[in-house]
């Protein structure tokens, strides 16, 4: 009997072909998942870096991150979507120091305004053109002259 292959992220048996990567084996779903993760953990990461001029983030930085996932349960896009708001949106500066601490007081804000942006470009897609032609009747002036009594001249 053939060992049962687990997924590394689910733990649970991989009944389909499993998706190999670094010597693990997961299912495709799973695996989609970490790699998404990966990709917007590395965004946001360089988007810091840009930021704040940082070669790599600093632990300060790192630390608040993984509390804002623990405690608050904030996502990794949805952290750097806060701080493009907040940074380039509302046109804040970053100060030196402060690291990434505004996050949770203007991530309900900054959720909205990119929901009302979804919205918007959702209803502009679905919108429906219809040609409509208009005609207008030219109008026709008379030029009104004063008549003139040549008998009382």
């Amino acid at each position: 009997m053939p060992k049962s292959i687990k997924c590394h992220i689910c733990k649970r048996v991989i009944k389909d072909e499993p998706i190999k990567h670094s010597g693990k084996n997961y299912h495709e779903d799973c695996f989609n998942k970490w790699r998404q993760e990966v990709e917007n953990r590395n965004s946001l990461y360089d988007y810091i870096c840009q930021l704040y001029k940082l070669d790599i983030p600093t632990g300060m930085i790192r630390k608040q991150i993984k509390e804002f996932q623990d405690e608050y349960d904030y996502k990794l896009k949805g952290m750097e979507l806060t701080l493009r708001y907040f940074h380039e949106t509302l046109d804040n500066k970053p100060r030196p120091g402060d690291g990434i601490g505004i996050i949770p007081f203007i991530y309900e804000e900054a959720k909205n305004h990119y929901l009302k942006q979804q919205k918007i470009l959702e209803s502009i897609q679905n919108m429906k053109v219809e040609e409509v032609t208009v005609h207008i009747a030219p109008v026709k002036y008379k030029r009104k002259t004063k008549k003139i009594d040549i008998t009382a001249i």
